[in-house]
């Protein structure tokens, strides 16, 4: 049995039977304090951290959606990594 399939053409492993391979590339690693959380509806909330963004053009920032009961609240610090599966 072949246990891997070959690469695509971004470079990454496919599925196999079930099992993901682990070569993702990461795309943004992003650490910063929660400016704001807004209220979506009743199932989601979206997390805001747009610091920085006038005074230095190469900052990242992001406005996320994540589901109520995150606990999250303006302030507190967290860590947002982008990879490409």
């Amino acid at each position: 049995m072949e246990l891997f399939k070959q690469h695509d053409l971004d470079g990454n492993l496919q599925r196999v039977e079930g099992i993901i391979t682990f070569f993702m590339e990461k795309i943004a690693h992003i650490e910063t304090v929660i400016e704001f959380v807004a209220t979506i509806n009743d199932q989601k909330d979206c997390l805001m951290s747009q610091d920085n963004t006038q005074d230095n053009p190469g900052c990242l920032w992001f406005n996320i959606d994540v589901p109520k009961g995150h606990g999250i609240k303006a302030g507190d610090k967290v860590r947002v990594i982008i990879e490409k599966l």
